[in-house]
């Protein structure tokens, strides 16, 4: 229950010089113990606890690092223990520099005296010791130091019960002893009862020191031949292969080439292009390149990425700056479903103990805290989640709950257990709660991992027991390997492609200029493509309408926090309505592309480098200065800018107007080379869609939500064949824009009954398949759901009546088949029902399928009601439109004025929408509002939070009426004002006219609603009115 902070704050407090760090089984804290220990100027003393066999007898010692050998030895014994090595003699030869602590709670040790021959040996000892007492082996004062405040003992009891069950006692809790002390508090105690152990101790932990300030060096990618000659060889041949070989790439080269092996890091690249070489032979595609890595030219010809960066001019300093010294951050996106295959091979590549995995700690958020202590308190799972429930998701702590909760605050204060559970709760948010491993980093080592960080089996690799943060602080190489699903999803469409198409498209070689890609993305149609699903960059991209793959990057980079605000901007120049105001005529080339918006990180660096003379390298420091805004450097170099520009022949004002703009935007810029690598993978996955629409959606729909790509589907004209028993396949399958849903995506059919059916058809009829169905799928709610989405309509189109009768169907053949009838000529009688109505039956088919088949009653009223609502899929925010739709919820509010409002939820079948009725208008309509029913709703669009909603002005109802609005004209001279004003009042009566002057009576295809103000406007138009 000890954080490493609050201890050391504490001991510095207190006025300690020595600190030390003693876990059990683990050495999780000890790098950073120590290097914050530093920090506070103390002392560190690291050690770990363990339980060995010595002399067949199981005994918990812990061992003390003495010096930098020791440490190391340290994390040899800990990475042994956590592999399954318990004897004490397996790890003799590793207690160099150890002193070893044996506590005294075992009693008479005269059988462990011998092993002071052999080790620094001693015997712990605390406030509990019996004074007097000798055991024949130096003492050691011990004391274990299990929290640090008072009421962290019970908490710590909570953590223990969480971690092995059961219900908590307060009577059990830990003793005090265990509560750090003062130092001087200790010290009287050991001079009193055991100087000779103090003295012990001083001798023992004056020497201690540890020097982790170790040149770790990258691993060696060949020991045979010279790093720096061979990337140089293999770059070289790797632009000759791309037929890229003019001077400017020559010269690019040769400059990247001299930086890499300045900074040292030749054999960083080998190794990185080595992995994705091994995954383009073995078919893992890997994308174009991810973040500032798509900026060097080395990288590309190694084809650890595929993105041109002389061609679409990225800067290698954005990725590795000569002036700034970090390491090279390549991160390697793949399919997260052949992660595996790759770890393989840097483990055999490289060898198990040079390659490993991270530790992670998943820790106690504020819910998982409140569920655990309440559990330990015995409260059931049904309380707990009463509590829970009351958590609100503005809040991040416990604490902050607490003040701006005042449900959650009062069931607390009412309740007596329930605040002490909070209290509980409270001190363990925010702790570790248990390991697991990193998502995506790996580690490497020239010389084996132990002889840095301990190590713990895990099931690819070994896993570090430092975080990664500990891990490179080191000097460790890191490279994050991260699965992502779209590089999947790319894989098994091109898989799909090639199976039914028998083409096979590389993603690579995808025109990035590629016309009905572009036109894809220019109409918005996005769904299921990486990076513009949202509503809001879907509505972008067809007000930016682009027509070059530059386009599609701006899009990605702009459409972020912060630089969204100059969406307006951006597309009103783009379009020409707006003008582009120039900056500087010195920086038009720089800002021209984007309409002079510094969108890109790269273009604050380019005005730095053009502007003030500054170097590439020098101009990204500059940006990341301003990111941080603090710091002597920031001040530095803004002055070095101002000066730079004023000798570049810049007045003082221009200079500080310039460097106000870049201070303005550098907190928003984005780095264009992961903006355009990763709008290149959206591209491919695009293409896909307007080039292979059948292979996108059938792997799509195994992938993700099934109603939304369905939906998606349907609106690119996609037709969903209706489920008939015998003809849908196990896994969905689409052919030639037809969609066959497969059975085992139902939601209430077991993967094996759907296996059975596939494997034994046809069926003549439903008593024809239940007869051949085995017992266990023999029953009533697995074929009920069957019969609900359709299955059988072609043996049997009435749903309702299968419905009403399979029970007694059930039974009927069961009983035949237990020999009961067996010479009975009766044949089964079916009750006669009502079937389904088209409601139920699309309702129905969209649970259990994720879409409705059967047309949806807004469906045929949208036929019925052509050209007098429009889409919701077509609304723009202001708007004035009328949309038809159904209402799911209805939530009424007391506004301030005291008066009712509605908050409305309403779908047009494929899309929701949110609909506000203020007081004025819901005092109006609200008699007519009911959730289910159909309406026609006016009013204006506008946006809220980043979503549209309509304000309405007028509701009306749009279930089909037979009444009729008839209007006697005496002839068709005002027949374009009546039509206008009867599109005004959109209802479910349609409009006859009568025409006096030719005796002709027309049935228009108007609908209007029945109304007083509809029929004054009239007056004056018609001569009879009527409805009927």
């Amino acid at each position: 229950m000890v954080r490493v902070d609050d201890y050391l704050n504490l001991a510095q407090r207190y006025g300690y010089q020595t600190v030390g760090i003693c876990d059990n089984g683990n050495l999780h804290a000890a790098y950073r113990f120590i290097t914050k220990a530093k920090a506070y100027n103390l002392q560190a003393v690291v050690s770990i606890e363990l339980a060995f066999e010595i002399f067949g007898f199981p005994m918990t010692l812990s061992f003390i690092a003495k010096s930098t050998k020791g440490y190391k030895n340290l994390l040899r014994i800990s990475t042994l223990h956590n592999q399954g090595q318990i004897q004490f003699a397996d790890i003799q030869s590793h207690l160099e520099d150890l002193a070893v602590v044996i506590p005294e709670a075992y009693g008479d040790l005269s059988a462990l005296v011998q092993l002071k021959s052999q080790v620094d040996l001693y015997v712990g000892i605390n406030q509990k010791t019996q004074p007097g007492v000798h055991f024949g082996i130096p003492m050691l004062p011990f004391p274990a130091v299990r929290y640090l405040t008072p009421t962290d003992n019970s908490t710590l009891e909570v953590l223990h019960t969480v971690r092995d069950g059961g219900s908590f006692d307060h009577s059990l809790a830990l003793p005090t002893v265990e509560l750090m002390q003062r130092p001087e508090a200790y010290e009287a105690y050991y001079q009193k009862n055991f100087p000779g152990a103090l003295k012990n101790l001083s001798a023992l932990t004056e020497k201690i020191s540890y020097d982790l300030e170790e040149n770790l060096g990258l691993p060696r990618f060949d020991k045979s031949r010279n790093a720096s000659e061979m990337l140089r060889e293999r770059a070289e041949k790797g632009l000759i292969d791309l037929q890229l070989v003019s001077p400017d790439y020559q010269s690019r080269l040769k400059h990247e080439l001299s930086v890499i092996h300045q900074m040292g890091f030749d054999d960083y690249f080998l190794i990185v292009g080595d992995l994705l070489r091994f995954a383009r032979k073995n078919q893992i595609y890997c994308g174009m390149g991810r973040g500032s890595a798509a900026g060097s030219l080395v990288a590309f010809a190694l084809q650890i990425t595929h993105v041109d960066p002389v061609k679409n001019h990225l800067f290698f300093e954005r990725f590795l700056n000569p002036e700034r010294v970090a390491m090279p951050d390549i991160d390697i996106d793949m399919p997260d479903d052949r992660r595996a295959e790759l770890l393989a091979y840097m483990k055999r590549r490289y060898g198990s103990d040079h390659v490993a995995q991270i530790v992670t700690f998943s820790t106690f958020g504020k819910r998982q805290a409140l569920r655990d202590a309440g559990k330990a308190f015995g409260m059931s799972e049904i309380e707990i989640g009463q509590v829970t429930k009351m958590l609100s998701r503005r809040y991040n702590t416990l604490a902050e709950e607490y003040e701006g909760n005042p449900r959650f605050k009062a069931e607390l204060l009412k309740n007596d257990k329930l605040h002490r559970i909070y209290d509980v709760a409270r001190r363990i948010e925010g702790m570790p709660r248990q390991t697991s491993t990193h998502a995506s980093g790996v580690v490497l080592s020239e010389a084996s991992l132990v002889n840095y960080v301990a190590l713990k089996p895990s099931d690819d690799l070994a896993l570090t027991q430092y975080e990664a943060q500990d891990v490179e602080a080191l000097g460790l190489l890191k490279i994050d390997f991260l699965g992502l699903r779209n590089l999947t999803l790319i894989s098994q469409i091109r898989q799909t492609v090639l199976e039914h198409e028998k083409i096979d498209i590389d993603p690579i070689d995808i025109d990035l200029e590629d016309e009905a890609t572009l036109a894809l993305f220019r109409s918005g149609n996005t769904m299921g493509i990486f990076q513009f699903e949202n509503p809001q960059m879907r509505r972008f991209l067809r007000s930016l309408a682009p027509t070059k793959f530059d386009d599609i990057v701006d899009a990605t980079s702009i459409f972020r926090p912060g630089p969204s605000q100059f969406i307006p901007q951006f597309v009103a120049r783009r379009h020409g309505k707006e003008a582009v105001e120039p900056v500087d005529d010195s920086l038009t080339d720089i800002l021209s592309p984007t309409y002079g918006i510094m969108i890109y990180q790269e273009q604050i660096m380019q005005v730095a480098q053009k502007f003030a003379g500054f170097s590439l390298g020098k101009a990204d420091l500059l940006r990341r200065a301003i990111s941080k805004k603090k710091g002597n450097e920031f001040d530095k170099l803004k002055q070095e800018f101002l000066e730079g520009a004023i000798q570049n022949g810049h007045t003082s004002e221009q200079a500080l107007k310039i460097y106000e703009l870049i201070e303005r935007f550098a907190n928003y810029g984005f780095n264009r080379s992961h903006a355009y690598a990763y709008a290149a993978l959206a591209f491919q996955i695009a293409y896909f869609k307007a080039h292979y629409p059948d292979a996108f959606f059938e792997v799509q729909l195994q992938d993700r939500k099934r109603e939304i790509i369905l939906a998606d589907a349907l609106d690119n004209n996609f037709k969903i064949q209706a489920p008939n028993i015998n003809q849908m396949p196990y896994h969905d399958r689409v052919n030639q824009g037809k969609i066959n849903l497969g059975l085992s995506h139902i939601q209430s059919i077991s993967r094996d009954f759907a296996f059975w059916i596939v494997e034994n058809r046809p069926f003549v009829n439903l008593e024809d398949f239940i007869r051949k169905c085995p017992e266990k799928f023999q029953k009533v709610e697995y074929i009920n759901t069957l019969i609900q989405i359709g299955t059988f309509d072609q043996m049997e189109p009435n749903r309702g009546k299968l419905l009403q009768n399979i029970s007694n169907l059930i039974d009927y053949i069961q009983n035949i088949q237990l020999d009961l009838f067996k010479d009975s000529p009766l044949k089964f009688s079916y009750q006669e029902a009502e079937d389904l109505s088209q409601a139920e039956k699309y309702e129905l088919e969209k649970e259990q399928l994720g879409v409705g088949i059967t047309p949806h009653p807004l469906q045929t009223l949208g036929q019925l009601y052509e050209g007098q609502f429009k889409p919701l899929q077509d609304l723009k925010k202001k708007d004035h439109a009328t949309i038809l739709v159904e209402v799911q919820f209805i939530r009424t509010h007391r506004a301030k004025n005291g008066q009712s409002m509605a908050f409305l939820t309403v779908t047009d079948s494929q899309n929701q929408f949110d609909v506000t009725l203020f007081p004025e208008y819901y005092r109006q309509f609200s008699q007519i509002l009911e959730k289910g029913k159909f309406y026609f709703i006016t009013g204006k669009i506008s946006e809220r939070n980043d979503n549209l909603q309509l304000i309405a002005e007028k509701v009306a109802s749009a279930e089909p009426s037979s009444r009729q609005l008839w209007l006697n004209l005496k002839d068709s001279s005002k027949n374009a004002r009546l039509n206008s004003i009867l599109r005004e009042f959109p209802g479910a009566h349609r409009v006859i006219l009568h025409f006096s002057d030719r005796k002709e009576t027309v049935q228009t295809k108007l609908y209007v609603e029945e109304s007083e103000v509809l029929i004054h406007r009239l007056t004056g138009y018609a001569e009879n009115i009527i409805f009927k």
